[in-house]
């Protein structure tokens, strides 16, 4: 790894200074919600419930331990019966969609489960099981699209008894809400009210069927809104009052490009059960997690290696994602991965680009790359341990038991290339691009680069080290669990030292100090973020210290800002203190930074930044990170 390493994010910053996910932003252009509710009846009017579905079949395989999942837009939601037989076809076994409150009960006690048990049933012949969602605004209540019904909650426990009921057997798991941290909650309410929220829901399911599972949802990685939600539900009094952990990595996940980019997602599962550990009901402490969206969209890239496959190159990029969002979860435990989406929506309605299938129907190379992956692995892979092979053990590889025998997923970082590894017997590596293989003979060395491979037929000798791996830490960026202070001094080649931050040009001064370039126009802010070993989630006391120093007489400028616990729907980025200006001299300065009350989760994909605004181009040296003071 380089000292210039970044992650980047396809968060997309708003006018009002917001971040919102992919999702969230959906929300903006979100087809418009069902008309308005007429008045409640009377409270003595009799329900109106439609007949129960057909009986309930039970798939041939156990879905509990199928990882495979997908989940999808409003707009596409409505097209399920062209994309769901192609879903089941290419090994996906879950998907994740339900309509909101408004669409099944309207007005107070009428009920219309036209639309919900014709998709569960199309689901059903699919081979798909459907994972629900406990969403909406009350339908007679106040507020906006997406309001939580705080004033209605005796409302929405009824609803969520309704619908449990209605599937029991045919939905196991309901998500409660969707990104209430972030785009949906016009109310502006806080981790105490979705508490309460999820509460009452999960009092509703359970009521009509205990053995349905309820989980917290949270746009983008957000365990400190996860674990306030937990703590808020017991000072309510209804402590773990919920199943599963439901996340959306957008954000985490968008670094992939960068090399060794993977770190932080692949530490994800490691921070929350560190948060559950510390606040979660003993029996809650294991809660399984979920990734119910993460994505990448086509549009996003200047890749050009697939334009020789017939591709476009942001294509080859999102099939790349495709496995390693997939691998790299199952290898840190999460249960069920759902990609977002199935099937483009109609770009007038809504915008697209994240389908395996676009929205002419045609299969994208990452629909061959999820069919690689279950072609190999199956569609219960048992994740056996890790590899890090080639030269300087640099490349990616987690090994599972398959379809057939061990396969090994294995990829260099970007921008990285690796042909000197090669295997005790023969196997078929598979191109997840086109889900095509070829034989490698014993001895043979295989070229890997940043496209994921399958090697299946993983010989003994490399299943064994795996296994004695599994429990040990991911080893890619280093170990700095028992570590005080990290630092990486920026533009030497041999400076990384636990911390990440910007790319850009390397700048060599005259007496042979160097440092990464930072452009001072508004929008040019230096993002950094500490190896996921460090220190921990639950810390919250840090000393930052950058060196910074000028590359001309001018305003050099800029904000702190780090990343805190929020549980006001905010988001997690405080500015520390006042503007801090470089002074006039040429020579290399220092500036300290002591918080007491970060959360370096990666939200965002950094953990503190410097924003600078109208300020010419200036350098950052070294960067170090404390949970100690600096010696002076």
């Amino acid at each position: 790894m380089t000292a210039t390493s970044s992650f980047s994010s396809f968060a997309i910053p708003l006018a009002a200074g917001l971040l919102l996910t992919p999702l969230a932003i959906k929300a903006q252009t979100a087809p418009a919600a069902a008309p308005a509710a007429a008045p409640a009846p009377a409270t003595n009017a009799a329900p109106v419930i439609p007949p129960p579905p057909p009986p309930f079949v039970s798939p041939a395989v156990d879905h509990e331990q199928v990882p495979w999942g997908i989940t999808t837009s409003g707009t596409s939601s409505g097209t399920y019966p062209e994309w769901h037989p192609k879903m089941g076809a290419v090994g996906v076994r879950w998907v994740r969609t339900f309509p909101e409150w408004g669409g099944i009960e309207n007005p107070k006690g009428t009920f219309h489960f036209d639309w919900p048990d014709a998709m569960v049933a199309s689901a059903t012949a699919n081979n798909l099981e459907v994972s629900g969602l406990v969403f909406g605004k009350c339908p007679w209540g106040p507020g906006g699209m997406h309001a939580f019904p705080m004033q209605n909650l005796n409302d929405w426990t009824d609803y969520a008894a309704a619908i449990s009921d209605r599937y029991k057997g045919r939905i196991h798991y309901w998500e409660v809400w969707n990104e209430g941290n972030g785009g949906f909650n016009d109310g502006h309410n806080v981790t105490a009210d979705y508490a309460n929220l999820v509460a009452a829901a999960y009092a509703g399911v359970k009521k009509s069927d205990p053995t349905a599972l309820v989980g917290i949802s949270v746009a983008s990685f957000d365990p400190a809104y996860v674990d306030q939600t937990i703590v808020d539900q017991a000072k309510a009094g209804k402590p773990g009052s919920f199943d599963y952990i439901c996340i959306h990595p957008y954000e985490t996940f968008g670094g992939i490009d960068s090399p060794d980019g993977e770190v932080p997602y692949l530490w994800m599962t490691h921070m929350l059960r560190d948060e559950l550990k510390a606040d979660a009901p003993p029996d809650k402490a294991n809660a399984p997690i979920w990734i119910t969206e993460v994505g990448r969209p086509v549009g996003k890239s200047t890749n050009d290696a697939g334009l020789a496959l017939g591709m476009s190159p942001d294509e080859v990029d999102a099939a790349k994602a495709v496995v390693k969002a997939y691998i790299m979860a199952m290898a840190q435990g999460i249960a069920r991965i759902c990609w977002f989406e199935a099937n483009d929506p109609d770009p007038h309605r809504e915008p697209g680009g994240y389908g395996l299938v676009d929205f002419a129907g045609k299969p994208r190379p990452s629909y061959n790359a999820m069919k690689a992956m279950t072609d190999s692995l199956g569609e219960t892979p048992k994740y056996q341990g890790w590899l890090a092979l080639g030269a300087h053990n640099r490349s990616f590889g987690f090994v599972f038991q398959g379809a057939a025998g061990p396969v090994l997923v294995a990829w260099m970082p970007a921008g990285m290339t690796d042909n000197t590894i090669s295997f005790t017997g023969d196997v078929k590596v598979v191109d997840t691009l086109t889900n095509t293989s070829t034989s490698l003979k014993a001895g043979q060395t295989l070229a890997l680069t940043n496209t994921p491979v399958l090697v299946v037929g993983l010989p003994n000798d490399l299943l064994t080290q795996a296994q004695a791996n599994a429990a040990r830490n991911f080893p890619w960026g280093g170990d700095y669990s028992k570590a005080t202070s990290v630092s990486t001094q920026f533009g030497d080649p041999n400076g990384y030292g636990g911390v990440y931050g910007p790319g850009g040009p390397i700048h060599k001064f005259d007496d042979g100090s160097v440092g990464v370039v930072v452009q001072g126009k508004i929008g040019s802010s230096a993002g950094f973020s500490t190896h996921p070993s460090f220190a921990g989630i639950l810390n919250r006391e840090y000393y930052i210290r950058i060196a910074f120093r000028r590359l001309t007489a001018g305003n050099v400028g800029m904000n702190f800002k780090y990343e805190v616990a929020d549980s006001q729907g905010k988001g997690p980025l405080r500015n520390n203190g006042g503007w801090y200006s470089v002074g006039p001299d040429l020579g290399w300065q220092t500036r300290t930074w002591h918080v007491t009350d970060a959360a370096f989760a990666k939200m965002w994909d950094f953990d503190f930044s410097v924003a600078p605004e109208q300020s010419v181009p200036f350098v950052i040296g070294k960067v170090e990170v404390s949970t100690q003071p600096f010696a002076k």
